[in-house]
């Protein structure tokens, strides 16, 4: 079982959504440990369970990408599509976890008091 499922809402006519499509792929790609831990799936939003799953979650536009931890159920959404280094972050504190080091010597960053997660997930309360 998969700690984490992603799924990438799309719409055919959308010029932005293959960008969050490809952004996902590429993440898990470049980061086996992810991969492994880590189902994901396009939901195009054409489809009616796609659709019907879209508005349960209140998206009103594409690309959105909601996260499920599958564990505890929390859930966190980016809408668009997200660079690469913000995606990694919104998956490892959905996971629960603090993304690893990519830099030697890097000072963590806390001047900003509230996760990115965080300012997202009142999009889903």
């Amino acid at each position: 079982m998969s700690d984490l499922k992603i799924e990438v809402f799309t719409s055919p006519t959308c010029p932005h959504c293959p960008s969050a499509v490809r952004a996902t792929r590429e993440v898990l790609n470049e980061n086996p440990e992810l991969k492994r831990r880590i189902e994901w799936r396009e939901m195009n939003t054409v489809k009616p369970n796609a659709r019907r799953k879209a508005r349960s979650h209140g998206i009103r536009g594409v690309p959105t990408i909601i996260l499920t931890n599958t564990k505890t159920g929390e859930t966190a959404g980016i809408t668009g599509t997200p660079c690469k280094k913000r995606y990694l972050e919104v998956i490892y504190e959905t996971i629960g976890e603090k993304p690893p080091d990519t830099k030697e010597g890097k000072k963590e960053d806390k001047s900003n008091e509230s996760s990115f997660v965080d300012r997202y997930l009142h999009l889903f309360e």
